[in-house]
């Protein structure tokens, strides 16, 4: 039996499936809020991270929305996310559903190799973690 063989099952599996399509779920709702986030001004992801400590909201609405807000700070880049309903992840799309999946299964050696692959200041490395794993925590509420 070659890996390609145990890739390939893993494909058709049906918790696979089901997995692939709740992330998709995930990332279109993220898509959604992206587009709340693009008309307000942009703050600093240690501003954010402060500001739901002061706040005390603890929905994963705001955990994401205040992570996708300081996204481009975190990443050092503009994020490319498509448009809601399409079935096509970009990079970063898949990059945010990876990292997400691994907070979910406490993965955390993928956690680590995620954050070091695209994240190089270590302290937004931690407040990444930070509002992940808000997010993750009340996952369904989103």
């Amino acid at each position: 039996m070659y890996l390609k063989d145990n890739i390939t099952k893993k494909l058709y599996n049906k918790s696979y499936v089901c997995e692939k399509d709740e992330i998709l779920q995930l990332i279109n709702k993220l898509r959604f809020l992206m587009i709340d986030c693009r008309k307000e001004s942009r703050i600093s992801i240690i501003e954010a991270c402060r500001l739901i400590q002061v706040d005390k909201k603890k929905s994963a609405r705001y955990f994401a929305y205040n992570m996708l807000r300081t996204l481009e700070e975190i990443l050092g880049k503009k994020p490319i996310f498509r448009n809601p309903g399409e079935k096509t992840l970009t990079f970063d799309e898949q990059w945010l559903a990876s990292l997400i999946i691994c907070f979910k299964s406490n993965d955390l050696l993928s956690i680590k190799f995620l954050m070091k692959s695209r994240v190089e200041n270590l302290s937004k490395r931690s407040y990444i973690s930070f509002l992940v794993e808000g997010l993750v925590k009340d996952l369904n509420s989103l």
